[in-house]
């Protein structure tokens, strides 16, 4: 026999998802459960796309109990990753992508 559930019982799980695009209309996502996972995997994406691939991670949870089925909730951007207009090398920054702003 069980006993009744704890509210920390229904905690969703913590998930990351990451998403990289190549500007021309290709993207690639994904979960994992290990944040770790999510940075190779967004590298890995990157490494074959083109020189204007960029791509974020994001935290994210599964809501079971959305209406009219389950979705993620997002939080906000951990990493975003592009490829310097320069070198070619894939260059990574914690948070949102920063806005280039013209004198």
């Amino acid at each position: 026999m069980t006993g009744p559930r704890r509210d920390d019982d229904h905690q969703p799980q913590e998930l990351w998802t990451w998403s990289a695009d190549d500007l021309n209309g290709r993207t690639v996502r994904g979960v994992t459960n290990i944040p770790g996972r999510a940075r190779r995997a967004l590298l890995a994406a990157l490494n074959t796309m083109p020189n204007k691939g960029e791509g974020t991670i994001r935290q994210a949870w599964l809501d079971v109990f959305a209406y009219p089925y389950p979705c993620y909730r997002y939080g906000p951007v951990l990493m975003h990753a592009y490829r310097d207009k320069t070198t070619g090398v894939i260059v990574l920054q914690d948070g949102p992508p920063s806005i280039d702003v013209a004198p």
